[in-house]
């Protein structure tokens, strides 16, 4: 259900080493598609799968950990920047482009080890405070 043990690439550095002469939109460009792919890898989703799947996926994981405070504060900061006071919504806007690489990683601690190391989620809340 959830790949505890997948590392985001799409916010590496490095990802660029095997690309000779690319344009700055061309970077975006790549980085964007990384992220798609890091997004099914983390879920275990198929190229094809449908939004339903990725809905389903997200409903899930929102009942592992919606009695976390710390979840419950980051989805709530979340989704005040869609105007809005759901915390499905606020899970949906951490895993945007801007948030999966360190939601995916708090989140894997948690579901990992039960808890979450405080400097994550200090990174995660000063993303989200910006």
């Amino acid at each position: 259900m959830y790949n505890i043990e997948y590392n985001c690439r799409y916010n590496k550095d490095n990802i660029f080493i095997e690309f000779c002469n690319v344009t700055d939109d061309e970077k975006e460009d790549i980085r964007d598609m990384i992220y798609r792919e890091d997004m099914m890898n983390i879920f275990y989703l198929e190229e094809n799968d449908e939004f339903d799947s990725i809905n389903d996926a997200l409903l899930k994981l929102y009942d592992k950990i919606k009695n976390n405070e710390e979840f419950k504060n980051c989805m709530i900061k979340a989704a005040a920047k869609l105007l809005s006071k759901d915390e499905v919504i606020g899970l949906c806007v951490l895993y945007s482009y801007d948030f999966m690489y360190l939601t995916h990683e708090c989140i894997s601690d948690y579901l990992k080890n039960d808890f979450v190391q405080k400097d994550k989620i200090k990174q995660l809340k000063y993303l989200l405070n910006k």
